[in-house]
């Protein structure tokens, strides 16, 4: 059975929003005597009051006392927008909202590499980057003009490598954001490569190593490629899925042991490599890494099997979908909800500024903290309803008094 955690009731502090505009957790009335920056002290007996930190400074540092009233109205930047509850909208970082309600900020210009965020109440473009054929391209806007968009693809202009004016030198091509190549690699076609093994580009680009015709046929496990720049050398067979290694250093044999990745035919005295043996009872295979280990890691537990093909190792204490045993699932999360597994059994709990104040397990989450005026910051948390002050990000409302406090 999963368990629901609810939030915790908390207990927030003032926080100054604009001129003359603040929020608090639980007002009343009005409160008086609070001077900014000073600390409070409670005596026991009496009213609660604000006292200096250091009494000697007190008249010089402090800034005059403050008055706080109720507050009805959504204080700058808030607005009460038709997609939305009461103050719920900040229009100075709302992209659908942007300085005024309604106001959307524009999403992917097509073709200019651009999009836009609502900051301080208005739309400010920025560039995008772009994942093309695998490869994340950053963009960026080089002749400070978004009327053509973000013109340059600092990942591969020579002349704005990685950055905008960093060029690279003549007849250096600009690779993923670099000048060049690092050493012992060659710029082929905008990819470096080693031509040192490389079966495709074998001692320069271009040059692919093909099967030799006239040649004995390869020791087991080895196949004829590339290597010290020259085609037609025996090599390992290395493989996605298939490898093998010579670790008896006899080339007569050949590559002798198998080091892949299928596990109907790992060697658990050389998995993954050479020289690489599993402890007794332990397995060799493929964990997900793209290569042969043993076992388990020290917190993980080995469930399923090679038949069933589900063989995986899986944290049992903290894993949603192992949760206490092998592939015992959590529960899916309700709405406003995440599931999660801790030290073995199974949790629901509330995504940020979401509570479960009905206690009913069918609709997950249903409160809005930041902004219910019954439930602000914490369930039963209740800002003043009837005077009609709102719920402003899990504070409720207050603001300076204006004239006289009334009582």
């Amino acid at each position: 059975m999963n368990k629901i955690r609810r939030s915790s009731t908390v207990t927030f502090g003032l926080l100054v929003l604009s001129a003359g505009a603040l929020l608090a957790a639980t007002p009343t009335g009005c409160a008086t005597n609070i001077r900014v920056g000073d600390e409070f002290a409670d005596s026991g007996s009496g009213p609660s009051t604000f006292v200096p930190s250091d009494a000697e400074s007190a008249e010089a540092s402090t800034p005059p006392s403050l008055k706080l009233c109720i507050a009805t109205d959504c204080p700058v930047p808030y607005a009460t927008c038709a997609d939305g509850m009461r103050c719920a909208t900040n229009l100075s970082n709302d992209p659908k909202n942007c300085g005024a309600c309604g106001e959307e900020c524009p999403g992917d210009f097509k073709y200019l590499n651009m999009t836009s965020s609502c900051v301080n109440g208005a739309c400010e473009p920025a560039c995008l980057d772009r994942l093309v054929f695998n490869k994340v391209i950053h963009y960026a806007d080089c002749n400070h003009s978004f009327e053509d968009g973000c013109e340059v693809a600092t990942s591969n202009d020579p002349k704005n490598c990685g950055a905008c004016g960093n060029e690279c030198a003549p007849g250096v091509s600009c690779i993923e954001g670099k000048c060049g190549c690092d050493p012992g690699m060659v710029d082929c076609g905008g990819t470096c490569v080693d031509v040192r093994n490389n079966d495709w580009n074998c001692g320069a680009c271009g040059n692919f190593c093909p099967d030799p015709t006239d040649a004995e046929a390869p020791p087991p496990g080895m196949y004829y490629g590339c290597g010290d720049r020259q085609c037609g050398k025996l090599k390992c067979i290395s493989g996605q899925i298939d490898r093998y290694a010579n670790c008896d250093g006899d080339i007569t044999n050949g590559c002798e042991v198998y080091v892949g990745r299928n596990y109907k035919r790992t060697d658990t005295n050389n998995c993954g490599l050479c020289g690489n043996k599993c402890a007794p009872g332990q397995l060799c295979w493929d964990q997900g890494g793209g290569i042969a280990e043993c076992g388990c890691k020290p917190n993980e537990t080995l469930c399923g099997s090679f038949e069933t093909s589900n063989l995986r190792c899986l944290d049992l204490l903290n894993d949603e979908t192992s949760c206490g045993s092998c592939y015992k699932r959590c529960d899916i999360a309700g709405p406003n909800q995440t599931s999660l597994c801790k030290k073995g059994v199974c949790e629901l709990e509330c995504l940020p500024g979401w509570a479960d104040c009905d206690l009913d397990p069918l609709n997950g989450c249903e409160t809005n903290v930041l902004n219910s005026d019954a439930h602000c910051g914490a369930c039963g948390n209740r800002c003043d309803t009837e005077a009609g002050q709102p719920c402003i990000e899990g504070k409720c409302a207050m603001k300076e008094c204006d004239g006289e406090v009334p009582q």
